[in-house]
C-alpha cells in the first residue's frame, strides 16, 4: 500500500517529482495499491501515468473540512499538518484493509498516523526532509502569531519525527543535513 496525502499526478510541484518517482521505481518491482487524498476531487489520473498498478482509491477531503481537522490541534499533540490531512473514513479504509498488504509506505509524515500504531506489517517512510529544521529557522524569523504557532508547531513536529524514527521499519531522508538532524535530536530523546 502506497499512501500520499496528495494526488500524484498530475505532477505539478517539486513535491510530486519525488512521490511520483517513488511510485515509479516500486511499481516496477512490486504489486502496488495507492491510495490518496484530495481536496478537489478531481478525476483519478495516476493508472494513465504509471502501468502496471493495482487499485487507486482516492479520499476526497474537502479544504475546509482539512482546516476544521487542522483545529482539533488544540487538543492533542499532533503537528499542524498532520492534523490537515487526517480523516477518519481513510483511517477507517486502512485498517480495514492494511491486512491485505506486507508493506505500506507513507510518502511523508502527513500520512503517517494512519499506520504509527499498526503492528504486523513492514512500514516505511520517506521523511522528505527534517520539517522541524525548516520549522526551526522559519520560527526564528516569523513575529507575531506565525511565530506561535511555528514554535509551538516545531515542538510537535520535532516530537512527532522522532516517534516516527522508532514507529517505522524503513526510513528515508532527502539529504544528510537534515538526516544528521533528526538523529541529533534522536541521541537528545532517548536520554
Amino acid at each position: 500500500m502506497f499512501l500520499s496525502s496528495r494526488p500524484i499526478f498530475p505532477v505539478v510541484y517539486g513535491g510530486q517529482i519525488r512521490t511520483a518517482q517513488q511510485l515509479k521505481l516500486l511499481v516496477k518491482k512490486y504489486d502496488v495499491d495507492v491510495l490518496y487524498l484530495n481536496e478537489k476531487g478531481e478525476r483519478d489520473r495516476t493508472k494513465d501515468f504509471i502501468k502496471p498498478l493495482g487499485n487507486v482509491t482516492c479520499f476526497h477531503v474537502p479544504r475546509w473540512k482539512s482546516y476544521l481537522q487542522t483545529l482539533y490541534f488544540l487538543f492533542n499533540s499532533l503537528p499542524l499538518q498532520v492534523n490537515y490531512y487526517y480523516s477518519k473514513k481513510v483511517n477507517s479504509y486502512v485498517r480495514a484493509n492494511i491486512h491485505k498488504y506486507d508493506v505500506v509506505f507513507c510518502n511523508n509524515i502527513r500520512t503517517a498516523e494512519y499506520v504509527r500504531n499498526i503492528d504486523g506489517i513492514v512500514k516505511a517512510i520517506d521523511f522528505v526532509d527534517a520539517i522541524s529544521m525548516n520549522y526551526q529557522k522559519t520560527k526564528d524569523k516569523a513575529s507575531g502569531i506565525k511565530r506561535i504557532l511555528y514554535t509551538i508547531d516545531y515542538k510537535r513536529v520535532q516530537r512527532y519525527e522522532q516517534t516516527l524514527l522508532t514507529s517505522f521499519d524503513k526510513c528515508a531522508i532527502i539529504s544528510e543535513v537534515d538526516k544528521e538532524y533528526l538523529l541529533k535530536w534522536q541521541k537528545i530523546y532517548s536520554l
